[in-house]
C-alpha cells in the first residue's frame, strides 16, 4: 500500500499539551472518527480499541479490535516531537507502522503531521474490502486530525489531563 502523510497546523494547541494526551484515552474517545470505540490504555504507551463502524464507499460493517503502541523518541531540534507508532495483536492489520511529528509553531499554534510508512492488511480483511483499503486509512486519518482541529476551537486540551 502507498504511504500516507497528512499535517495540519491546528491553532488553539499547545504542543507540549497535545504530546500528552496522546496517552489519555479520553482523547482518542473525543477525535474518534468511527461510529463507536471503547478506548483504554492497557500499559503507558498502548492504547487497546475496540472500533465498529461502516466503510462508507462499499457499505461495509467492521468491527476491529487491536493495540496501538506509542513510542516517545523525545524532541527533535528543528523538527519537534518524534512518536512512533504501529498496531499489534489485531487480526485484520497484518502491519501498521508509522510516526506523528508535533511542532510548535507558537505557544498556541502546533503543526501535526502523521506519516504512515507501512500498511498491510491480514487476507480475509483485504478480500472484504480490498483497493479501498488505502483511502479508508487517508480518509480516518484525515477525520481524526480535523477533529482535533475542531476540539481545539471550542475547548482545551488540558481537560483531558
Amino acid at each position: 500500500m502507498a504511504k500516507i502523510t497528512k499535517v495540519l497546523e491546528i491553532d488553539n494547541c499547545n504542543k507540549d499539551i497535545l504530546s500528552q494526551v496522546l496517552y489519555k484515552a479520553e482523547f482518542w474517545d473525543a477525535i474518534n472518527p468511527s461510529k463507536k470505540m471503547e478506548a483504554k490504555f492497557i500499559a503507558p504507551n498502548v492504547l487497546y480499541t475496540k472500533i465498529y463502524d461502516e466503510i462508507d464507499v462499499i457499505h461495509v460493517q467492521i468491527e476491529m479490535e487491536g493495540e496501538l503502541v506509542l513510542s516517545d523518541k523525545g524532541e527533535i531540534e528543528g523538527k519537534g516531537r518524534l512518536v512512533e507508532f504501529n498496531v499489534r495483536n489485531n487480526k485484520d492489520i497484518k502491519n501498521l507502522e508509522g510516526r506523528l511529528r508535533i511542532k510548535a509553531l507558537s505557544p498556541t499554534k502546533t503543526k501535526l503531521g502523521v506519516f504512515v510508512e507501512k500498511f498491510a492488511l491480514s487476507g480475509d480483511f483485504i478480500s472484504l474490502i480490498g483497493s479501498v483499503a488505502n483511502l479508508t486509512l487517508q480518509k480516518k486519518i484525515t477525520e481524526m486530525m480535523r477533529n482535533i482541529e475542531k476540539y481545539c476551537k471550542t475547548k482545551d486540551l488540558k481537560d483531558f489531563l
